[in-house]
């Protein structure tokens, strides 16, 4: 059994808090609808942990954990019968947090001015995204705004899931290329410069590769700092540039026309535009909006012209599997697969069958991706440290020639 702090709501629609002692949240519930008490939030007590500086720093943010929390929890208090603008308060008179204090007071501000709940939403494009926008929208005009938001929330804990496997998958490979790059330098910097002092009463010259290797070596060792500079001068020209329109265009079509990264990208790609059509159709977005808002979800700036091609194509009559299908850029199944759900009205049902195949598919990739990244950068680091051993070798040894 554990402890669980809980909120409710009485008979007179007051929030209440407290801490029982339950099985699960589940057992917590059940107890509490046997006070005559509505559930808003329930949660198992967490030991108190220190909070760093840099932590209460950033707990000054509005995080999207903050913004799925409150997604979650509006849901929560329109299913329990509350009005939207006493929702907002209660969440606001439960925030902890300063900034999501003040967050949710404007948006509950902006509903006493007049304004709708999307409209009151869209004013903080940072934390609310077209698609989110027009799902709550949809769920104004339908009467169905609780529901609405519980599949936005489905949403976007699908892609925070997604999100929290890429970022897993990659911390092994990204410690395994600090500490190859660690040993590198310190190879380099520390441990060449020491034999120059064994090979400077050498009467013989030293071979073209290993003069090279330990020039470069002094010229680092000596100017550490100003090599480091060098070094990332041009790392930091590219993502400048990158910045800005044109260099963006130039790399997304280069991206996509990398072999070994092709295939990722079309496959996430993939998964963003089908993931956000299932949600939208199934909702009541018209299929020319719920393309529009796909576009801003795509990553990639060649998608995205291919999907405001595929909206124009719609509002001209055309079919839109068959103008995207043209480009050449989603897969063939899935724009075959979407042609179908065309034909048969169905396209929402397919775009999500089309979404769970490719984001399978995806995970795999990304296993695979990082399965082949780890040997070839061993295999890189054991050749340079084989070269740079190898090289002092050969001369060491032909020291021992020479005094014999």
């Amino acid at each position: 059994m554990g402890l669980y702090n809980y909120s409710a709501l009485n008979a007179e629609n007051a929030v209440v808090e407290g801490v029982l002692e339950e099985n699960d949240e589940t057992a917590v519930a059940r107890r509490l609808m046997l006070q005559g008490l509505r559930p808003l939030e329930i949660r198992q007590r967490s030991p108190a942990k220190m909070t760093l500086p840099l932590a209460r720093f950033r707990s000054q943010k509005i995080s999207t954990a903050d913004i799925n929390f409150f997604t979650k929890q509006i849901a929560l208090l329109l299913n329990a019968g509350l009005p939207l603008d006493g929702a907002l308060r209660v969440m606001k008179q439960q925030a902890t947090k300063p900034a999501f204090k003040e967050f949710t007071g404007t948006i509950e501000r902006d509903l006493k001015e007049g304004k709708s709940f999307s409209q009151a939403l869209a004013k903080h494009p940072k934390h609310f995204s077209s698609m989110y926008v027009n799902m709550a929208r949809a769920g104004e005009e339908g009467g169905i705004l609780p529901a609405m938001l519980v599949r936005t929330s489905e949403y976007q804990s699908t892609f925070q899931d997604l999100k929290q496997f890429i970022i897993s998958a990659s911390i092994y490979p990204v410690i395994l290329i600090f500490v190859g790059t660690v040993a590198l330098t310190i190879l380099v910097t520390l441990i060449l410069p020491k034999f120059e002092v064994l090979f400077e009463g050498v009467g013989k010259q030293l071979p073209l590769h290993v003069r090279m290797l330990m020039e470069t070596a002094k010229l680092i060792s000596s100017h550490f700092f100003l090599t480091i500079l060098l070094l990332a001068i041009p790392p930091i020209a590219l993502i400048s540039y990158l910045r800005t329109s044109k260099g963006r265009r130039v790399a997304d079509r280069l991206l996509i026309r990398t072999p070994l990264l092709a295939n990722f990208i079309r496959d996430m790609e993939t998964t963003k535009i089908f993931r956000t059509l299932e949600v939208l159709v199934n909702n009541g977005v018209h299929l020319a909006t719920a393309l529009k808002i796909s576009s801003g979800v795509a990553s990639n700036s060649e998608y995205q012209h291919l999907l405001h091609q595929a909206t124009q194509a719609l509002k001209e009559g055309q079919r839109v599997g068959k103008r995207i299908k043209a480009e050449g850029l989603l897969p063939d199944l899935a724009v075959d697969l979407l042609s179908i759900g065309e034909e048969s009205g169905r396209v929402g049902q397919v775009c999500g069958q089309i979404a769970d195949h490719f984001e399978n598919e995806l995970r795999v990739r990304i296993k695979r991706l990082i399965a082949l990244v780890e040997p070839v950068f061993i295999v890189f680091i054991a050749i340079f440290i084989g070269y740079v051993v190898f090289s002092m070798l050969s001369v060491i040894l032909s020291i021992s020639d020479i005094a014999v």
